[in-house]
């Protein structure tokens, strides 16, 4: 029996398995949620990270990428420099995720997992109060729609979207007190990871030390599949905060006050 015929059984017979009286599907020696099969869509995410997706057993096998990340943090604390002002950071869409860390405890992980990925839109680098000058950019365009400047960047036509829905947008810093350098790679690692076609961003990223001259391009996939990971396991430990246009300027201001730590 195929798992792409046991996905048509899930979608056209919704009632018959509802009756199961579970939540859960064992096949072949893995967990599905039932959630998960019947509303799985077609995804943009990498192979690699599309393969995390496929059972709870491959779910699983993130922890053990781990080792990519030990390797990347190692070279790069090698390097002595002295620069460690840089993080990476996150936005979501929160009408994706809807309250994912108060709705995670009662759901599958896979689920969690396919949630949390399908909700970033935007993957980015940078120090200071970087992540705020998106919002500070799409506030410009309120009430004075820019269809040429949306165009060119989908990322503010997407914050101005969720704006006009009366919800506010999710941001994650994650890595902080880190080099520039390392900042950039694991930024083009979780971009590669997740797909050019499924986010907003416009550059594919660059890599640097053992990502640039050694990991393959699976490999590099892999070392962005951990960091989501890592920072998902942070994203529903906390309650979401939405960031609105009008606590643009606050959140600049708090943002600059903020010390830098590793995630």
């Amino acid at each position: 029996m195929s798992k792409f015929l046991l996905t048509s059984i899930v979608t056209c017979w919704p009632l018959q398995l509802q009756k199961l009286g579970s939540n859960f599907i064992h096949f072949r020696g893995a967990k599905y949620s039932l959630g998960t099969i019947a509303s799985r869509r077609y995804t943009n995410f990498s192979p690699e990270l599309e393969q995390t997706l496929q059972s709870e057993n491959n779910y699983q096998s993130i922890k053990k990428l781990s080792k990519y990340a030990a390797h990347h943090i190692k070279w790069h604390r090698e390097q002595g420099n002295s620069d460690l002002q840089y993080f990476n950071y996150l936005l979501l869409d929160p009408r994706v995720t809807n309250k994912l860390a108060n709705r995670a405890p009662g759901m599958h992980c896979i689920d969690v997992w396919f949630t949390f990925l399908s909700a970033i839109f935007y993957v980015g680098k940078g120090k200071g109060i970087r992540p705020f000058v998106h919002f500070l950019q799409a506030e410009k365009l309120l009430g004075t729609p820019d269809s040429i400047k949306q165009a060119k960047d989908p990322k503010l036509a997407l914050i101005l979207s969720i704006w006009e829905q009366k919800r506010g947008i999710l941001l994650i810093r994650g890595f902080r007190g880190i080099s520039s350098a390392d900042a950039q790679t694991r930024e083009a690692s979780m971009i590669n990871a997740l797909g050019m076609n499924h986010l907003t961003n416009r550059r594919v990223g660059v890599f640097f030390g053992p990502a640039k001259n050694k990991y393959t391009p699976t490999q590099r996939k892999l070392l962005g599949i951990a960091l989501l990971y890592k920072l998902m396991s942070k994203f529903i430990a906390k309650e979401e905060r939405e960031i609105y246009p009008q606590i643009c300027v606050d959140s600049v201001a708090k943002a600059a006050s903020l010390p830098l730590a590793s995630v």
